[in-house]
C-alpha cells in the first residue's frame, strides 16, 4: 500500500514539474520585433494602430430577362446585383503618443 502512495506522489510531482516547464518555456524567447516600431527614437512612446480593411458595396441593375414581343409580350425584367469591393487592405501603423499613464519609453537595444 505504501509503494502505491509513493508512486502516485512521484507521478503527481513529475506532472507538476512538466507543466511548470511548459508554462515558463516561452519567457526567455526573443521577439521577432513585430511588437516594436522600426527605428524607435529614445524617449518617445509608440502605439500600434490597427486599421481594418475598407469595403464599398456597389449596386448594379442587371437585365434578368429581355422584353418579349408578339403574342407572349412581356416587359423586360431586371434584378439588382450587389457586389463588395475592397478599397483598402487591413494594416497596422505606428503612431507616436505622449508617454505616461502606464506607457514607458522603449529600452535601448530593443
Amino acid at each position: 500500500m505504501d509503494l502505491r502512495q509513493n508512486a502516485g506522489r512521484h507521478r503527481a510531482a513529475a506532472a507538476s514539474a512538466a507543466l511548470i516547464v511548459l508554462l515558463t518555456a516561452n519567457i526567455g524567447v526573443a521577439s521577432d520585433g513585430a511588437d516594436c516600431p522600426p527605428n524607435p527614437e529614445p524617449g518617445k512612446c509608440y502605439e500600434k494602430v490597427y486599421s481594418p480593411a475598407l469595403y464599398e458595396d456597389r449596386a448594379e441593375q442587371v437585365l434578368d430577362q429581355p422584353a418579349r414581343t408578339g403574342s407572349n409580350a412581356a416587359p423586360a425584367t431586371y434584378r439588382i446585383v450587389v457586389t463588395r469591393h475592397r478599397l483598402r487592405d487591413a494594416s497596422f501603423t505606428w503612431r507616436v503618443v505622449p508617454c505616461g499613464a502606464g506607457r514607458t519609453p522603449p529600452r535601448a537595444g530593443g
